[in-house]
């Protein structure tokens, strides 16, 4: 797994993409501080951080679209399988070469609070707090684009994929709270949720059956609420959204409160996704 960590960071600094990622960031911390900071004198850095997270529409599908579909394009997976090294070995190499790459500049980023408290007051545990939330958030987010670059055999199309899946969290929260539903509008959502659910499945294990059956069975659980506790659907679809909108989670930090169940939420995330990325190259390694 270390060989692998350390070939992806070569690959990274000796082309183009690595230190494109690392201006991306860079550059937008850099004129949000110059800003917020420098010209309108906002003490609290963590609007920086808050008001920087749309970088990551861009720089994480950058950072992960070559990570598994460069390997299935150039037929370079085969050599990884081959070896002994095990799925599960190769997906995290893979996947700790994306936060080593979200750490570095994002620890460069974090010497901005020092040396603007030199200049006045700080609240230096909040700007940290927050950073830490962007920093998960940038390894939940990152799992999701593995994940996609696991399934898909063109580097594009798995950035245009995590883009699009990105984009939607984004907004997720503003469409929640735009959407008044009646019931049979909530059903029909998770109907389609459901269906997604069951694609996943077929995806992961290459098995219409059983992706067939989870599908039946979720419906048939959605029927027998919307029949017999209609309540339950309530709310239910504003409920849904605010689970996605991941990016929403950032607000708290920056107005001074630690939210631990959006770190959780952040790492739960990063550990289902690289999951379901191990099983996908299980899947093709021995399919």
């Amino acid at each position: 797994m270390i060989a692998i960590v350390k070939k992806e960071l070569r690959s990274y600094f000796h082309g183009m993409m690595g230190w494109v990622f690392f201006a991306l960031i860079l550059l937008t911390f850099g004129i949000y501080t110059a800003v917020l900071s420098l010209s309108k004198g906002y003490a609290d850095f963590s609007l920086v951080p808050y008001n920087a997270q749309f970088v990551y529409l861009i720089a994480i599908p950058l950072l992960t679209m070559r990570s598994l579909s460069e390997e299935r394009r150039a037929h370079t997976d085969q050599l990884l399988y081959s070896s002994s090294l095990r799925s599960a070995d190769i997906v995290l190499g893979k996947y700790l070469t994306s936060v080593v790459m979200l750490a570095l500049p994002l620890a460069v980023c974090c010497l901005y609070p020092l040396v603007l408290s030199g200049y006045g007051r700080v609240a230096l545990g909040t700007a940290y707090a927050t950073m830490l939330a962007f920093f998960l958030l940038g390894c939940a987010l990152s799992a999701i684009g593995l994940f996609f670059s696991a399934i898909t055999t063109n580097p594009f199309v798995s950035a245009a994929v995590t883009f699009g899946a990105l984009l939607f969290c984004y907004f997720a929260s503003d469409l929640g709270s735009l959407l008044s539903v009646s019931l049979l509008a909530t059903l029909l959502f998770f109907s389609i949720l459901a269906l997604a659910v069951a694609l996943l499945l077929r995806v992961l294990t290459k098995n219409w059956l059983a992706a067939g059956i989870a599908f039946a069975a979720l419906e048939a659980g959605l029927l027998l609420i919307y029949f017999l506790a209609p309540g339950l659907l309530d709310g239910s679809v504003a409920w849904a959204f605010s689970g996605i909108a991941l990016f929403a989670k950032l607000e708290s930090f920056s107005n001074g409160i630690l939210d631990l169940t959006a770190l959780v939420q952040n790492l739960s995330i990063a550990g289902l996704f690289v999951f379901f990325a191990i099983q996908a190259v299980e899947k093709r390694r021995w399919s």
